[in-house]
């Protein structure tokens, strides 16, 4: 199984990760559907190149030319791994609830006052 190291974390297929990075991503290729960043995607498989081709992005096959004009290879396009990181949650993210723990708690216990009823108010 193919599997790639990003950032410290190993990702096969089936791993989540989060695309960051679409600076010039295609920008001479019309067609191709890309990500969004910020996003968080499931990898569908790697390629030989080890970019990834994600479950929730899928393109159709392009032919791809040398600057020569011959024709290299057929393919759809992958998302070099490079514009990702892990998906996994980070703790930076989450919220911090801090909590006030009392050094010591006194229970006391309410007894109501009995009301004293005149004799004359029964009558």
């Amino acid at each position: 199984m193919k599997t790639i190291l990003l950032k410290g974390v190993e990702i096969k297929i089936g791993s989540r990760v989060r695309f960051v990075n679409d600076k010039g991503l295609y920008t001479e290729v019309d067609g191709v559907i890309k990500p969004e960043v910020g996003k968080v995607y499931t990898v569908r498989d790697i390629n030989d190149l080890g970019g990834f081709l994600l479950e929730e992005v899928k393109n159709i096959y392009f032919e791809w030319y040398s600057p020569s004009g011959k024709l290299d290879f057929v393919s759809e396009p992958g998302f070099a791994n490079f514009r990702f990181e892990p998906g996994l949650p980070s703790l930076r993210r989450k919220k911090i609830v801090q909590i006030e723990i009392l050094p010591e708690v006194k229970e006391t216990l309410y007894k109501p006052q009995r009301k004293r009823v005149l004799e004359e108010e029964l009558v």
